[in-house]
């Protein structure tokens, strides 16, 4: 399980920085890398419905309806990054019932409640999987060299990495997700539908 400060020295090691000991140590490198990180990890979790960060809630209706074009408006929750999913009673909204996000509401036609899976927001990194701290790492690497390089080859290269890493992460998380598929299922599994 990577700490916030090993996570940070997979991108100092990506950038060709020296390892620090603590995003409060007194170096430069450690203040780039506490300036950029809760944002760069962000976005890697939201680029992905990262097993290790997916949650499920029920959503419940606000009190508030939008003021036009839509019926119902529900409050994300405050770790929302990214919505993978809505449902009703387990059925996808999908593309045959209209919603957006704005601001921190999900608005829609949709009566409550709503079924939501999305990629959370996470402060304590135990049990988190390797893979998912190489892109953490890959997106501190990336801030931070968007923020010093003098050139874009150095961005160039640290994106062409980032997106090498997320590649390889989004790889070895779909083997934590179910695979079967009907052919795999029993006889038993075919017969009661399941």
């Amino acid at each position: 399980m990577p700490s916030e400060t090993e996570i940070a020295n997979i991108a100092m090691q990506l950038i060709g920085e020296q390892p620090i000991t603590s995003l409060d140590e007194d170096s430069d490198r450690a203040r780039l890398a506490k300036a950029y990180f809760r944002g760069a990890v962000d976005r890697a979790l939201a680029a992905h419905s990262w097993t290790w960060a997916k949650k499920r809630t029920l959503l419940a209706e606000a009190t508030e309806t939008p003021a036009f074009g839509y019926s119902y408006q529900y409050l994300l929750p405050a770790d929302c990054l990214r919505i993978w999913s809505l449902a009703k009673g387990g059925v996808d909204l999908g593309v045959s019932q209209k919603w957006e996000r704005e601001g921190d509401y999900i608005l829609t036609n949709v009566s409550a409640p709503l079924q939501a899976v999305f990629s959370c927001r996470r402060t304590s990194y135990a049990r988190l999987d390797q893979y998912l701290a190489d892109v953490m790492g890959a997106s501190i690497a990336l801030a931070v060299a968007q923020s010093t390089e003098g050139s874009n080859t150095g961005v160039e290269r640290m994106q062409v990495t980032y997106e090498r890493f997320l590649a390889i992460g989004k790889t070895n998380d779909q083997l934590w997700q179910n695979q079967s598929s009907e052919a795999d299922k029993s006889g038993f599994e075919r017969e009661m539908g399941l």
